[in-house]
């Protein structure tokens, strides 16, 4: 909970110094989100020991299902965006990329008390693996990138606007440069890939042992060969062609909505053997 208030106030403050001006406010979001991503990784690791206190064959790390994953899908989100931040210099695009962390845990909270999903249960057999610890953060890592990617692609496009109505537009003076904001695009594509492909293989490695294959076709490996080969299309235009601005930007954020149904839409909508993350 202190994580969830933290960074949707970190979202607000960031907007209030962008529209102000006020580099305090701009400082209270920095101070915010710093906070919020400490408050989970500790929320993380009480719920890692405490699974451990349950009785013995329940610890287990905690990203096994829809609860523990969007905390690490917050906490990871920050973390890249803060890196970005110290990195350039600028707190400008901080509201933009609290809000799709702001809309995560909106569905946390819902998820949390609609489904009592805080609950810690012991894990399927499948689940009981080694390769848990370490498939599921290396995909949330790349989650974060692709999420941070489409966000910085809004602010893209939203300073792009301002210049075609409003040349003397205050957002021009305040938001990075459109070159540093494509910059911060493809290295946040370039990491969410690298790690998304590693999780991939270490999916397929899993598969062999839970289920006796690599590939099964199923749903979820399916739509993760989608998001792969959709970034990996991102990346080989911007390298080979030059293609840069607006068209990635628009990419990147129709590149969150396509994860966005990998991750999420196939749990609803679609049925397979990834049924840990049933809504």
């Amino acid at each position: 909970m202190w994580m969830s208030a933290l960074l949707v106030g970190s979202a607000v403050a960031y907007f209030g110094g962008l529209f102000t001006g006020s580099e305090f406010t701009s400082k209270v979001g920095s101070a915010m989100a710093w906070c919020g991503a400490a408050m989970g990784l500790v929320a993380l690791m009480v719920r890692w020991r405490e699974s451990y206190m349950m009785g013995p064959g329940i610890g287990h790390i905690p990203v096994s299902n829809l609860y523990d994953v969007f905390v690490l899908f917050c906490i990871v989100t920050t973390l890249l965006y803060l890196y970005y931040e110290g990195k350039y210099k600028n707190r400008s695009l901080g509201g933009f990329v609290m809000l799709v962390i702001s809309a995560a845990v909106g569905f946390l909270l819902w998820y949390s008390y609609s489904h009592q999903a805080y609950q810690i249960q012991p894990l399927v057999p499948a689940l009981q693996s080694y390769w848990m610890k370490i498939h599921v953060p290396a995909n949330f890592i790349g989650y974060g990138s692709f999420a941070l990617a489409s966000m910085v692609g809004v602010a893209f496009l939203v300073r792009e606007r301002q210049e075609r109505i409003n040349p003397n537009g205050v957002l021009l003076t305040r938001l990075p440069s459109k070159d540093v904001m494509d910059d911060v695009m493809y290295k946040s594509v370039a990491l969410g890939f690298a790690f998304f492909t590693v999780a991939t293989i270490l999916g397929a490695l899993w598969a062999a042992q839970a289920w006796g294959g690599y590939w099964s076709w199923d749903p979820k490996e399916t739509w993760a060969l989608i998001v792969w080969l959709n970034y990996a299309a991102w990346l080989h235009m911007r390298l080979t062609k030059g293609w840069r601005g607006a068209p990635m930007a628009w990419w990147a954020i129709i590149g969150l909505g396509v994860t966005s149904f990998a991750f999420l839409g196939v749990n609803m909508f679609l049925s397979g053997l990834h049924s840990y993350g049933h809504l």
